[in-house]
């Protein structure tokens, strides 16, 4: 039961890392746009000269990348956390079966099966 359900998580966290690598490949590489999370206004600042007009959108650009970068960083992290977790599960249960094997006395253990464990 552990083996599948640890073989599922390594599997759930590959897709996890995969699907992050290929939306920033798109984003960064491709210049596919993103989600515009963030929408500033132009500003007009007063100066002794008159009024002037500070375009903001290149501000938007960067902080919707940067918003993106960071949250496909995170579904990346979180895709690590699950594929280190399921590697966990799969090494406890091999550990678990190598003990079991080895208290059948009646018969020592070579040194190669101890290496595969």
């Amino acid at each position: 039961m552990h083996k599948i359900f640890g073989y599922l998580l390594i599997c759930l966290g590959v897709l996890c890392i995969f699907f992050s690598l290929l939306c920033m490949y798109k984003v960064f590489v491709d210049r596919q746009p993103t989600a515009p999370v963030v929408q500033l206004a132009d500003m007009n600042l007063q100066t002794q000269y008159g009024v002037i007009a500070v375009p903001m959108q290149n501000i938007n650009t960067i902080a919707n990348l940067g918003l993106f970068a960071l949250f496909m960083l995170f579904v990346l992290s979180a895709g690590g956390k699950l594929a280190g977790l399921g590697v966990n599960l799969l090494k406890n249960e091999r550990i678990y079966e190598g003990l079991l094997a080895l208290n059948d006395k009646s018969s020592a253990p070579t040194a190669d099966s101890l290496k595969k464990l």
